[in-house]
């Protein structure tokens, strides 16, 4: 059931989720800085396969907007985009955050990066979806 409505609401998302990830970053930078290439696991700057980590919100982004076909017909509150965006926190970001927080020997401010950034990034992109896809 992807349709056009579902691309553009999954691109405008995306674009949506990676302009507010961004602003998150720089917020958490400005207050606990770290160096997050400098983390063990993570390719150089350099390298031209980074550019791909740029296209992650959007590739979320049309992912999700293809579950709100199925999923925003449940949803009940007087705010979809509200509660579709924390469903996908919940369904996404936590679990992401619990296992690099368990696995991973990164400073404690990554993983508050990725709960915290997730949370707003998945509000928007929540908010973007539902209102698209009246």
């Amino acid at each position: 059931m992807c349709n056009m409505k579902t691309l553009k609401a999954g691109i405008a998302a995306g674009v949506a989720m990676l302009i507010v990830s961004f602003l998150v970053n720089m917020i958490v930078m400005a207050v606990a800085p770290y160096d997050v290439l400098s983390l063990g696991g993570m390719r150089s700057a350099m390298d031209p396969l980074m550019m791909a980590f740029f296209l992650y919100p959007v590739v979320l982004g049309l992912v999700f907007a293809h579950a709100y076909n199925y999923v925003g017909k449940s949803l009940k509150s007087k705010d979809k985009g509200i509660e579709y965006g924390m469903l996908m926190w919940l369904v996404y970001t936590i679990p992401s955050a619990f296992i690099v927080f368990t696995s991973m020997n990164y400073p404690l401010v990554f993983t508050i990066q990725q709960v915290a950034g997730g949370w707003v990034m998945m509000l928007f992109g929540g908010k973007v979806i539902a209102k698209m896809m009246k």
